[in-house]
């Protein structure tokens, strides 16, 4: 297994000391060594520790140093991590009209590199943006076109964002028990994979059910919430329409 994937999976499963303890290292082993794409994988991992720590500003300032190193290295591919980080910070700081423009800036080089999947990943994060500024119906066509291409492409991983997105649009048009049950769905969907939510993802779901709750009632959105995470997320996603 490579770094960036025993990386990763740590951080999917929400190990972050693992995975400061392994960028570290990677970090002085790839300064050592003069592999900037290896450095670039090291400090964007080190930023993700901080935006789950909730320390903003110093994600910033690792996936700024890693844009600094990726832009170095003439290497247009190395830019990719760093523009989807400093795209995240930017959301979860409130500043959102610079977060479309990060995003933005991150869907092209991704389109230019070849990666679909994370092309997808930001139109996702780009709909809770648009969903901040009051663009609902600009948020509902990014979460179903993202819904698309992860069932054509079959990209398990992408099940729980996905079913977490639908909850929100639900949420949003006021069906408010249809949306605690797709909430339950998304969470079992990230149990059964093993993985907690991205932070900022993370966030958002929280707030959902938070809205949830005072909107049904703790009890009724028990039921409804209980209910979603007990059906096949896949099957209920497919199935169901934004």
């Amino acid at each position: 297994m490579t770094f960036y994937e025993e990386a990763r999976d740590a951080f999917r499963r929400g190990d972050t000391a693992v995975v400061e303890r392994l960028s570290r290292r990677e970090l002085d082993r790839a300064r050592g060594a003069g592999d900037p794409a290896a450095e670039v994988d090291a400090l964007c991992m080190l930023a993700r520790v901080q935006v789950r720590g909730g320390d903003l500003a110093e994600a910033g300032r690792w996936a700024a140093q890693a844009r600094e190193v990726a832009d170095g290295s003439g290497e247009k591919r190395l830019g990719s991590g760093p523009a989807h980080l400093l795209a995240g910070v930017a959301t979860m700081s409130g500043d959102l009209e610079s977060a479309r423009v990060l995003i933005g800036e991150s869907v092209t080089l991704h389109e230019e590199i070849g990666d679909l999947r994370m092309v997808a990943v930001e139109h996702h994060n780009l709909g809770y943006v648009e969903l901040r500024l009051g663009h609902q119906d600009r948020a509902r066509d990014l979460f179903a076109e993202v819904r698309a291409q992860a069932l054509a492409a079959d990209w398990p991983d992408m099940l729980p964002y996905v079913t977490a997105d639908a909850a929100v649009i639900a949420d949003a048009d006021g069906d408010h028990a249809r949306s605690a049950r797709l909430l339950g769905a998304a969470v079992g969907a990230y149990r059964a994979a093993g993985q907690i939510p991205d932070p900022d993802d993370a966030v958002e779901q929280d707030a959902l059910r938070e809205r949830l709750i005072a909107a049904l009632g703790a009890d009724v959105f028990d039921v409804e919430y209980t209910a979603g995470a007990a059906q096949d997320a896949r099957r209920a996603l497919a199935l169901l329409a934004f």
